[in-house]
Order: structure tokens, then C-alpha cells, then sequence
């Protein structure tokens, strides 16, 4: 009885959390207000208990302990709605502070410094004039290593003016935003070496602990030499520094992507190790296994993942000293409970998620799936298979709805590199705890553990490789979610469902079965209106067409500056959230990096169909790459000014493809020779000009019509968009995706008040994220995904 309400009391706490992150002010007075009647009917009718009134002693009300039960769990409704705002409040105070000039005193996080080329930067821990974390930029020149080290060895202070964070906000992709509430991260700051001081105080003392993991990684990976090295310290002290995109893909497509930072695996092979260590000092000896893995969730950096597992250990080993033995489910839940005091919105990382629903997992369903395993295989070989599985199942629905991306080698993978992989962490481990006293030791396990890591990594390559080892899944949405767990908590016959009769656990079963592909379903069956989404990618350009006869035609890739991925970090998230499998027509305007950029990561991923390139992309390195990706794989064809091309129930008019002779400022043979599309379907129209200039989109106007939809050239720079240009094509809504606060100055501020002149909507990615242009019959609907996220 008592572990029912605890899971209601946990539940509510989440649910006030939730409603605090997403500033639902109904939930906290529908709360008050429940408590409240709630308390005065329980107080009324028990009064009432002293007059002869036989028709209520069978009341609800009159339950004393259930009432008492309802008015915890109201409370607790509250108290997860009040911690929220807690941190709510704070945000709020430094929001105050944006676009002022401020001075930040605390420490640097170690693990988050990194030595750039014109300078460090890390994430700042300030401790006045708020407490808070800001990204913080130190332009530092030659005297760069001795500002990293003082960084790391004291705090400091650091004026400048704080500035709002900026983000790419894009359906299905990383969420930039969210994860920095989560973290409380409030802004960015740039600052000169010289704003920088020293206030000769020392380090916190769990800020010692990261700076001593971060000693002990950079020490360890002199003594590694190959090129997967990286991985075994990340998978021992937690975090991804120095580990390869390609190398996380391959543990992902695998299933096993949790390895990569601490597992809860990991903390129970220390656990053991520990204890075989330190058996002979008995009861002192539990006590100090406790104290190394508080330690050791210190060195890792008190992730949620490593917090649970530690607690939970250090609760279990408590225990067992004491002869008493803990009900799991009910420790798991207090711990959560605990860790959500600590940070209430540790509710929505995806380390707090996958750790406590895989574990919950496997302490009540993992006999049950065991039991299932054919009874052919070893023991030892069934209680394997059996626990991937469980973990595989139940953390289904949150790497769909994370990454939309599903490893159906999974179980196979875990069966054979996860031994392999906790043998090289327990090696690693051991190197580890031997380097200070026994050198000799780790120069013996550091290469058996390298060996380990090679093997299963290249194992995993292979794997990773198989036809179907990896499928893309668009999202379930909330309600197929919550449609799958009921569906196996009725499977496996868990909780409630143990009350229910076998007729009714089937009726159930085909209850959320079909409520499950109605769901599903309806996003294939439903009519398809033309819909084009202009992806936030910064300072570049990246548009999808969905087509109403289901084809899709991306226009543009975007492309980041240094070493960052949009391929990665936007378009392949984002396309597979949307549910496209293949890209029917990519069409690059021309050849620039911020048009061209994610092209190639992209067509490596994703099947492309048919590519269509202007004449300005034959000298560009994107272009080059990407054309070694298609090689022999898709149909390639450079396009001509007066072309006309069909793509399913679309045609694309090819009105400018070839480079101007314009002298104006700012604008590069490649952007002059821009390919300008106009796309017709069903009655609408849209026209992409790339980075054309006046003069092209001027030279493209006797093959334009009127459209309804006008992608503005050129991020909105004032060598776009003339007066005769948008006369003649008269579009109702202007697209400009631009980056924020980017340093071209765009969009120009002639070009906002032509369009402005003109009586066209402008619509800006930096100040919208992502676009949605819904055409249907009374003409098109826009839509802001920083706004209007449900929409997408």
C-alpha cells in the first residue's frame, strides 16, 4: 500500500515539476484550490462523524488514512510546482541582468574548458552577483596556458556584458534551450584577458574533485596511443571529450550509446571490486567503499545517472551492514525523489530519464522477460539476453522520442561487446586505482584494456553496418508513449495489472495496441497539405518541402562554422523526427559552406534520389565532398536558366542559373550566380533565390510569377529584394533565416523596410527558430517553432 502512494507522491511531484518548467500557472491553482476544498470537506464530514448519519460512514471521506494519503499527494503537487519555480525565480532575476555590463565572480567547471584558437572558453560557476552558470569567452592571446591554468586552480572575476544565449531551435533536433534551463546555464559573456582577475581564492571543493578528474583524464590519455582511446575515459570518469561523431554513432546503432558516459553497470563493478579489495577490514570496510563511491560520484561530475547508482549502492551496502534488507522499487523512487530536491528539473534530462526508467525496468520486469528467453540457452547466456532486452523495451520510447532512432541489433550487440567493454572498463579501472602506487600494473592493464575497447569497437563496426542494424522512427508523440508502456505493463502483467483478469488484460492489451497504430497510422492516412519547413540553421540556409503526393525536396543545407556538423546536429534529427526515409530532390543554390555545408554528411546517412546544382558549385569543397558521396548512387544534373522539372505533383522553373556581372559591395561571383526557383503545386507557389543579388533576381523576373511564399536572398542583406523584384512576384510572406546577432549585420535594414513598404510579413528564423508554411485552401498559415512547438 505504502509503495502505491509513494509512486502517486513521486508522480504528483512530477507533474508540478513538469507544469513549473513549462509555466502552466492553472496547475498551481487548480492545485491550491483542490487542497483546499478538499481539506475542508475532509474537516466538514468528520465533524459530521458525531451525528447519526449512517449514509456516509461508508464515505470516502470517512477514511481517515486515505484522506490523509490524497491531501500528501496534493501537497506533493505543490511542493514539485513550487521547487520548479524555485529555479524559475532565479532565471528570472538573470534575465534582469541581460544586456547589462556585469561583474561575475566564481570558478570555471574544468571538465567544461577548452583552448580554442583565439582564445578559452568554458562554462563560469558564478557565486555573485547571483548564482547561476554562464558560458563565458576569454579573448586571450599569447599568455593563453597560464590563463587556462589559473582557471583551473582558483576562482576569478570576469567583467563584461551578459548576453541571451542564442539557439537553434528546430523540430526533432537537439534542444539547446531546454537542456541549458535544465543545467542553469543563463547567458554568455565575452571578455577580453585583461577583465579577467585573480581573487586568490580557492577552487570549491566539488569543483578540486572535477579538476582532479580532469588531471587524471589528460594523464591517462598520454598512456593511451590508439585512436578509440578516448572512449575508456569517458566511459570511467564520465563525459564525451575527445570522442569521435563517428565513433558515438556506432555505439548508438548498436544500442549500447549509455556506455559511452557512466553507467550504473560501471558503478557496480567498482562496488565489487571494492568489496573483494576491501573484505578483510570487515565493517570499516563497507564504510570506506561508501566514502570511494561518494568520491567517485564526485570525480564524475554528479550526473544523475552516476548520483542514482551511487546512492542506491551506498543505501544498499548500508543495509546489508544493518540486516536489513531495502525494497528496491521503493529506494529507486526515493532516490528520485531526492535527486529531484536537488535540481527539480533533472526531471527532464535525458540522463535522469533513460537511468531511472531502465533500472525501474529491470528490477520489475526483467524476471518476467527472462523467464521468456528460450530455456535452450546456459543460464548465464538467458540472464544476459534477458536483461538487454528489458533494457532494450523499456527504453524504446525515449530513443525514439531523443534521437527518433532505433538499434535493432540491440540485443545482439549486448550480448556480445558488452562483456568486452565492461571487461576493458574494469581493466581501465583497475589501471586506474593502481597508477599512483603500482605504475608497472597499469602499463600492463592500460594496453589489455585498448585491446579490449579495439575489438569490440571494431566488432561494433561491422555490426553497425548489416542492412537494417539501425532504423529511423519518426515521433510517437506523448499519447503513443504512454500507449506503449501500458500496452507492456499489461504484457508483462505488472502492477495493476495483476488485478485484472486474463480477459481484461487482453481487452487492454487490444485497447492500447490499437490506440497505438490509430496513432501511428493517421500520420500516413491523413491528406497531406504542401508543407515547407525553413530549418533555424543559423547563419545559412536549409528549407524541406513535403509535397501532398508525399515527395520530399530539400533546398539548401546549412553549414556551421569550425568543426560543427548541421548535418548532424540539425537536418538528420530533424528529418527523422518528420519521418522521411529519403530525399526525393536536393537542390543546392550554389556552392557556399552555409548553404552547402551539411550536404555531404547528409546524403551519407540518408538515400538521396536526385540532385540538382546550379553552375556556381563546381569549385566548392562541400560540393566536391558530397559528390564522392553520391557517386554512382544518385541521378546528377546541372541546371539551365528556362528549365522546368517535375518532382511527383510539383514543377520546379529554373529562372536564373547562371553568374551576373554586378560590382556591388558584398557580393561574391558564387552568390551572383545563385540558382532562382520558383516552386509551383496545387495552386501555390514559393521562390527560393538563395544569395542572389538585385541584379540576378532582377535578370530572373520573366520566368517568375506571383507566389505566395518568397525565401529572402541572402540572410535579408540590402543588395537583396529590390522594389521592382517584390512588385513583380507580390509574395505575401518573406522567409529570412538568418543567424542571431551574426556578424554581416543581417538582415539589412534597407530590406526590412522594403518588405515593410511593400506590406509583406517578414518572418526570422533567428527570432522564430524553425518556420512552418502549412498551404491549404483559404491560402498559407505560418507557424514559430520557438512558439508554436506543438505544431510541428
Amino acid at each position: 500500500m505504502f509503495k502505491n502512494w509513494l509512486l502517486i507522491y513521486f508522480i504528483c511531484f512530477c507533474l508540478g515539476d513538469i507544469g513549473a518548467f513549462y509555466e502552466k500557472q492553472k496547475l498551481f491553482h487548480v492545485s491550491i484550490f483542490a487542497f483546499g476544498l478538499w481539506s475542508v470537506a475532509c474537516g466538514l464530514l468528520f465533524l459530521l462523524r458525531h451525528y447519526n448519519l449512517p449514509k456516509w460512514e461508508n464515505s470516502l471521506l470517512f477514511k481517515p488514512k486515505r484522506n490523509v494519503c490524497i491531501l500528501l499527494a496534493l501537497l506533493m503537487l505543490l511542493s514539485g510546482f513550487l521547487a520548479g519555480k524555485r529555479n524559475e525565480a532565479v532565471r528570472s532575476r538573470w534575465q534582469s541582468l541581460i544586456g547589462k555590463q556585469v561583474v561575475l565572480q566564481g570558478a570555471v567547471q574544468p571538465d567544461s574548458l577548452r583552448i580554442r584558437q583565439q582564445g578559452i572558453s568554458a562554462l563560469f560557476i558564478a557565486e555573485k552577483p547571483l548564482r547561476g552558470k554562464v558560458r563565458i569567452f576569454i579573448k586571450a592571446g599569447k599568455n593563453t596556458d597560464l590563463i587556462a591554468r589559473k582557471l583551473l586552480t582558483e576562482k576569478i572575476q570576469a567583467a563584461g556584458v551578459l548576453k541571451e544565449a542564442a539557439y537553434l531551435l528546430n523540430p526533432g533536433a537537439y534542444d539547446g534551450y531546454k537542456a541549458d534551463r535544465i543545467r542553469g546555464i543563463y547567458g554568455k559573456m565575452a571578455v577580453q584577458s585583461g577583465q579577467v582577475s585573480s581573487t586568490n581564492l580557492p577552487l570549491p571543493v566539488y569543483l578540486r574533485f572535477a579538476a582532479f578528474s580532469q588531471k587524471i583524464r589528460e594523464g591517462t590519455l598520454s598512456e593511451l596511443h590508439s585512436g578509440t582511446a578516448a572512449i575508456l575515459p569517458g566511459m570511467v570518469l564520465g563525459g564525451y571529450q575527445g570522442i569521435e561523431p563517428e565513433l558515438a554513432d556506432i555505439f548508438r546503432d548498436n544500442g549500447i550509446a549509455h556506455l559511452l558516459a557512466v553507467s550504473g553497470t560501471h558503478v557496480a563493478l567498482l562496488a565489487l571490486f571494492l568489496q573483494a579489495l576491501l573484505r578483510p577490514l570487515g565493517k570499516s570496510g563497507d564504510y570506506l567503499i561508501q566514502l570511494l563511491l561518494l568520491g567517485y560520484g564526485l570525480i564524475c561530475g554528479l550526473q544523475p545517472g552516476v548520483l542514482r547508482a551511487v546512492l542506491m549502492a551506498c543505501v544498499l551496502l548500508w543495509g546489508r551492514r544493518q540486516q536489513r534488507r531495502a525494497d528496491s522499487v521503493r529506494l529507486l523512487l526515493l532516490t528520485a525523489l531526492l535527486l529531484l530536491l536537488i535540481n527539480p528539473f533533472w526531471l527532464l534530462d535525458i540522463s535522469y530519464q533513460l537511468s531511472f526508467v531502465t533500472t525501474a525496468g529491470l528490477l520489475l520486469a526483467c524476471p518476467k522477460i527472462t523467464a521468456r528467453v528460450p530455456d535452450f540457452l546456459p543460464d548465464w547466456l538467458r540472464s544476459l539476453a534477458g536483461v538487454a532486452l528489458t533494457a532494450q523495451l523499456c527504453s524504446l520510447p525515449l530513443s525514439v522520442y531523443y534521437f527518433h532512432r532505433i538499434s535493432l541489433l540491440g540485443i545482439v550487440s549486448n550480448l556480445f561487446l558488452l562483456p568486452t567493454l565492461e571487461a576493458a572498463v574494469l581493466c581501465f579501472l583497475i589501471g586506474l586505482l593502481c597508477l599512483p602506487l603500482l605504475p608497472v600494473v597499469s602499463h600492463l592493464l592500460f594496453p589489455a584494456a585498448e585491446f579490449l575497447l579495439q575489438g569490440a569497437v571494431s566488432a561494433g563496426m561491422v555490426l553497425a553496418g548489416l542492412p537494417f542494424a539501425a532504423v529511423d522512427i519518426s515521433d510517437w508523440g506523448i499519447a503513443g508513449m504512454l500507449a506503449y508502456y501500458g500496452f507492456l505493463a499489461a504484457f508483462l502483467n505488472l502492477g495493476p495489472f495483476l488485478r485484472l483478469s486474463s480477459q481484461q488484460r487482453k481487452q487492454w492489451l487490444l485497447l492500447m495496441a490499437a490506440v497505438f497504430l490509430l496513432l501511428s497510422g493517421m500520420k500516413y492516412c491523413a491528406a497531406q497539405n504542401l508543407t515547407v519547413y525553413f530549418m533555424d540553421v543559423g547563419q545559412g540556409d536549409a528549407a524541406l518541402i513535403r509535397t501532398p503526393a508525399g515527395k520530399n525536396i530539400l533546398i539548401d543545407t546549412g553549414g556551421l562554422q569550425g568543426e560543427a556538423d548541421i548535418s548532424r546536429m540539425v537536418l538528420l534529427p530533424c528529418l527523422r523526427y518528420l519521418g522521411v526515409k529519403q530525399i526525393d530532390l536536393l537542390c543546392l543554390s550554389h556552392g557556399d559552406h552555409d548553404h552547402a555545408g551539411g550536404a555531404a554528411g547528409l546524403a551519407a546517412k540518408l538515400p538521396v534520389k536526385n540532385l540538382f546544382l546550379g553552375c556556381a558549385t563546381e569549385n566548392s569543397e562541400d560540393v566536391t565532398r558530397l559528390l564522392r558521396e553520391v557517386r554512382n548512387k544518385t541521378d546528377i544534373r546541372y541546371l539551365h536558366k528556362g528549365e522546368k522539372w517535375r518532382i511527383g505533383d510539383c514543377e520546379i522553373t529554373v529562372a536564373s542559373a547562371e553568374p551576373g556581372t554586378t560590382a556591388a559591395p558584398g557580393v561574391t561571383e558564387t552568390n551572383s550566380a545563385s540558382l532562382v526557383l520558383q516552386l509551383s503545386c496545387q495552386g501555390h507557389s514559393l521562390v527560393f533565390t538563395g544569395d542572389a543579388d538585385t541584379d540576378t533576381e532582377e535578370r530572373a523576373i520573366p520566368l517568375l510569377r506571383k507566389t505566395d511564399v518568397l525565401k529572402i536572398s541572402h540572410h535579408g542583406a540590402d543588395t537583396s529584394s529590390s522594389p521592382y523584384f517584390l512588385q513583380h512576384i507580390k509574395p505575401r510572406f518573406g522567409i529570412i533565416s538568418v543567424g542571431n546577432e551574426n556578424r554581416y549585420g543581417h538582415p539589412g535594414k534597407g530590406t526590412l523596410e522594403r518588405l515593410a513598404s511593400e506590406g509583406i510579413v517578414t518572418l526570422r528564423t533567428d527570432r522564430l527558430g524553425a518556420i512552418k508554411v502549412v498551404f491549404k485552401n483559404d491560402g498559407p498559415r505560418w507557424y514559430s517553432y520557438r512558439y508554436q512547438g506543438n505544431q510541428f
